[in-house]
């Protein structure tokens, strides 16, 4: 026959996890647990990169797609709203240019006026 996996739950393994980042050596918590230190290291790993709780890892990355969503949505705002400012100074500029004396094209001489 091969050989019986163990299970661990998800307390038991952050309790383990828990212990060992606070300092207890992980051989001997492996002792302790009969489980092996490289065991012990991967739950480590996981629980540092959020990956040993599944639920929360997953409503970690759809809150994060959200985000990058969101800050799209801003960055274009942005440039729109930019844009728009732009627009509305060169309006503006473009009428005060068209009601002055000097630029005014009803202004312009004509060949009728001269002659």
């Amino acid at each position: 026959m091969g050989i019986k996996k163990r299970k661990y739950s998800k307390e038991q393994k952050e309790e383990i996890v828990q212990r060992a980042l606070s300092g207890e050596r992980i051989l001997e918590l492996g002792k302790e647990n009969n489980i092996p230190p490289g065991l012990i290291n991967r739950w480590k790993r996981q629980y540092l990169d959020g990956e040993l709780s599944n639920n929360t890892n997953q409503e970690v990355k759809k809150l994060e797609t959200q985000v990058a969503k969101l800050e799209q949505m801003i960055g274009k705002l942005t440039m729109e709203n930019y844009i728009l400012k732009k627009e509305k100074e060169y309006i503006r500029k473009r009428k005060k240019e068209g009601s002055s004396i000097i630029t005014a094209s009803y202004l312009n001489p004509s060949k009728k006026a001269a002659g």
